[in-house]
């Protein structure tokens, strides 16, 4: 029944093409103009499944932070007063319509007021540089000093005051100059009444506190000076990060940097502008990738059959399936991650297989004389259970990928999954609707703008490639069979090491090479040669539930850290508390002995100093205005970057690591997250923290779960797919063994080649399963529609077999020549895994076969089978 439903379908796609392609060509245009508003993020938190509590415990921290990437612009030239000067002016800019809305709303009493202030600024907050800071910790540095070294600074005060009143004798002194009394008391006082050690140590704790002498961010040289914008996004790529970058680029554009100095540049480095560098990448790339792919596949679709018709014929099916995929991301998600980037290469290179297998099977019938209408009938008859085959292992292999959690796999699987899908449903109307309208319009064209007549040999093969084939795979099938052994032998040997840590760790060879030696990448070093870890910039930073729990939190991070068997990591835990004089007990008992010291130095005292003395003393005194130092007391420069978005001070600490420590490797971001991720306190108390390398850990951890368990589901549903559809034991155990092989084949040549497996390349394994079934299948069937003429059916279906492997190298190889290294090696891994599938089905399978056949093996398995339909037209 199901049969002849399809064939009254192809009759009426052949009665009414033109009424099938307009509502074809309709239906695709509304759903690419919907796909249109599909948004792309890169963030590779975006990888990661949903309910993981890492990535909740970070989108948390996002929200009370209120965003907080940041947005580094960069002046670099040889003229250090040039740079503050374009520091400066910048500054100004973007500080005076956050200064305005600000008092705009400060000014308001109702919701109609602030509302026409204007919207929230995309900026939170601009530094420029360390010059309130340096104030503030000038004018409160005496607080600084510990208790025990401000009473030794009043004790010394008190003796030489004695000393300089006569009160008792320095002992010392008389031994050494034979002077005695005040005499000799009065010549300590060049060092300035005792307070010059105190003084020179808080100097020093000064400077280390402000690492910016200038009162600019910029390098020693002042070569390079930088301002900092923290913005209120997330810095995933987001369409506001986007804007925000364009404002300030088109703002730096009026000012015109080569008016501050002439060799003046400009860069741009952070979260955000890294971000978008990688998404402009990969767009660019996905896009490049799916012009190339169809350029190349369009090309050899029209010199296989020798017609630039054919185009139209294979390009139908396959836009709609494309824009299929990519309008049920829409709906479904609203936008696509790194991984669902590239997709309609692949959908493409893919799914351009069915409609060539039914245009090959066409025109075959046609070469041997079938009216038109049955040729149509009959190809997609003769076809369907090899296409329905295909169809569902490559569905199969994109849909194992949704079982996980990992969204780098799910959402990749499920858009394929739709994808491949919609081309299959589309070709049994469209390509026979095609086929009539391209023969009717040629019927009016000239005879040189017509399709020559489709050729096969007597036999019916394709071409002389596929008689080589058929003849070698014949006569010397062991010599084929031997590969299998020698495939064997190289996996025992090359893949249990391979196996026991297959994980690519190293991040750096993930992203965009280009960016790195360029762009925001170069900028991204500058900018860590300007801050070297200075002001918390180079921290991960984290949140606290309150600001009480960050001292536990901190000693139990330093225990975690000391306790890692591997070393250190983390170089020091920064919170408020260590930008603070003490606790307000500490300060308090500071403040007593600072009064004391204070009123020592009495107007007596210092009129009896000489002016060189009193001026120093006056400089070294403790002012009167000194009090307790709370959080909110700090300046904005510090206070804001432990300050949650609804005014909270102390909740937020940065983990700082050594300098020594990369972040590109995965293996020091797992100890990272074991280190800082969800820290228990002595009291039981359970604190979920989050920060990158704990997010980047978790997709280590999600990729090393959910791998193999989409590879096995794949291989599972594969197996039972060929199972049903050969109805034969013995016929699936050869279908299956070229799909190993293939497989086995791909994974020696990655061992081999030590490339390593990551979120991206891996999606091409299960994949692989589809593509390593589908040929072999297409043989398998053919020869069953034969009566299991093995050579006949390799004559017939080699080359529309190879030209889908064709089709499907290019939609993988357009990536090997991508920018980005994580879309290159998913190229590289495809390209291998497809070569090795194909040259399985059409050079060890064929030989398989041949051995079994002699052997009366295969003579139940050329009978039966899911929708089997009687023999093919000889």
């Amino acid at each position: 029944m199901l049969l002849r439903m399809i064939g009254s379908l192809v009759d009426f796609s052949g009665r009414r093409p033109w009424l099938v392609i307009g509502l074809a060509i309709a239906a695709m245009a509304g759903l690419w103009t919907y796909a249109s508003r599909l948004e792309l993020r890169t963030e590779l938190r975006e990888l990661l499944p949903s309910d993981s509590p890492a990535f909740m415990a970070y989108e948390r921290q996002a929200k009370r932070v209120d965003g907080g990437a940041q947005l580094i612009v960069i002046a670099e030239s040889p003229d250090r007063g040039a740079n503050e000067r374009f520091i400066d002016a910048l500054s100004e800019q973007l500080e005076e319509p956050l200064r305005r809305r600000a008092a705009c709303l400060a000014a308001c009493a109702d919701d109609a007021c602030r509302a026409a202030c204007g919207p929230e600024s995309l900026i939170r907050y601009v530094e420029s540089g360390t010059k309130e800071a340096r104030r503030f910790f000038d004018e409160n540095k005496w607080l600084y000093a510990s208790v025990r070294e401000l009473e030794q600074a009043d004790e010394a005060i008190e003796l030489e005051l004695a000393l300089r009143s006569g009160l008792i004798e320095d002992l010392d002194a008389g031994e050494a100059g034979g002077a005695s009394g005040g005499q000799a008391a009065g010549a300590p006082a060049k060092k300035g009444l005792s307070l010059d050690d105190t003084w020179a140590e808080l100097q020093r704790r000064l400077k280390k506190i402000d690492e910016f002498p200038s009162g600019y961010f910029s390098t020693p040289d002042g070569r390079m000076a930088a301002i900092r914008i923290v913005s209120r996004s997330a810095g995933m790529g987001d369409r506001s990060a986007a804007q925000l970058l364009d404002d300030v680029t088109a703002l730096v554009d009026r000012l015109g940097p080569a008016q501050f100095h002439p060799d003046m540049q400009v860069g741009y480095a952070g979260d955000i502008p890294n971000a978008i560098a990688e998404q402009k990448s990969l767009v660019s790339e996905a896009v490049w990738a799916t012009a190339i792919a169809l350029v190349l596949i369009l090309a050899g679709v029209v010199a296989y059959y020798r017609s630039p018709w054919s185009l139209v014929v294979i390009a139908l099916p396959t836009a709609f399936g494309a824009s299929a995929g990519y309008a049920f991301a829409t709906a479904t998600y609203g936008y696509v991650n790194t991984v669902g980037a590239f997709l309609g290469a692949i959908i493409v290179g893919n799914g351009v297989n069915y409609p060539i297998v039914l245009l090959s099977r066409y025109r075959d019938f046609r070469a041997r004389g079938i009216a038109a209408d049955e040729a149509r009938r009959e190809a997609v008859l003769n076809a369907f259970r090899a296409e329905l085959v295909g169809a569902c292992v490559a569905a199969i292999a994109y849909g194992s990928l949704t079982i996980t959690h990992f969204r780098g796999f799910s959402q990749f699987g499920t858009i394929g999954f739709v994808g491949m899908l919609a081309v299959w449903a589309s070709i049994v109307p469209l390509v026979p609707a095609t086929l009539v309208a391209i023969e009717r319009v040629q019927a009016r064209l000239p005879r040189w703008l017509r399709d020559p007549p489709p050729r096969v040999s007597e036999e019916g093969a394709s071409g002389p490639a596929a008689r080589l084939l058929a003849r070698t795979t014949k006569r010397w099938p062991v010599v084929f069979l031997a590969v299998a052994p020698i495939v064997l032998l190289l996996a025992a040997w090359k893949l249990p090491a391979y196996l026991r840590d297959p994980w690519e760790y190293n991040f750096a060879r993930l992203g965009s090479k280009s960016s790195q030696q360029k762009g925001a990448g170069s900028w991204s070093l500058k900018a860590s040669e300007v801050f070297g870890g200075k002001m918390n910039v180079a921290g991960a930073m984290m949140l606290a539930d309150t600001p009480e729990q960050v001292p536990a939190i901190k000693a139990q991070i330093l225990a975690n850290d000391a306790a890692d068997p591997q070393g250190r990591l983390v170089a020091d835990v920064a919170t408020i508390a260590d930008l603070l004089p003490g606790t307000p007990e500490e300060q308090r008992r500071k403040l007593e002995v600072l009064e004391r010291i204070r009123s020592r130095l009495t107007p007596r005292v210092m009129r009896a100093l000489t002016p060189e003395e009193q001026e120093r003393v006056r400089l070294m005194k403790p002012p009167e205005t000194l009090r307790v130092i709370t959080p909110e007391d700090l300046p904005d420069l510090i206070r804001r970057r432990f300050e949650e978005n609804n005014g909270v001070v102390g909740t937020v600490f940065y983990v700082k690591y050594k300098n020594d420590v990369s972040f590109s490797n995965g293996k020091n971001l797992l100890r990272m997250a074991n280190t800082t991720g969800n820290i228990v306190l002595p009291d039981g108390t359970h604190v979920v923290t989050a920060s990158r390398p704990t997010v980047f850990a978790e997709m280590i951890r999600s990729m090393e779960r959910d791998g193999p368990l989409a590879t096995a589901v794949s291989f599972l549903a594969v197996s039972l797919v060929v199972v049903l559809a050969t109805g034969s034991l013995v016929g699936s155990f050869t279908v299956l063994s070229s799909l190993v092989l293939g497989v086995l084949g791909t994974a020696v040549a990655m061992a081999m080649l030590d490339v390593k497996i990551n979120f991206l390349n891996f999606i091409a394994l299960p994949i692989t399963f589809g593509i390593g079934c589908e040929y072999p299948f297409n043989v398998f069937d053919r020869a069953r529609l034969l009566g299991g003429d093995v050579s006949l059916a390799l004559k017939r279906s080699a080359g529309p077999v190879a030209l889908c492997s064709y089709t499907t190298v290019l939609g993988y190889g357009s990536l090997v020549f991508a920018d980005n290294q994580a879309l290159n090696s998913f190229g590289w891994v495809a390209v291998s895994g497809e070569i090795a599938c194909v040259a399985s089905a059409l050079l060890f399978l064929p030989a398989l076969l041949h051995v079994m056949n002699r052997s009366g093996m295969l003579r139940g398995a050329w009978k039966g089978g899911l929708l089997w339909r009687g023999s093919e037209h000889s």
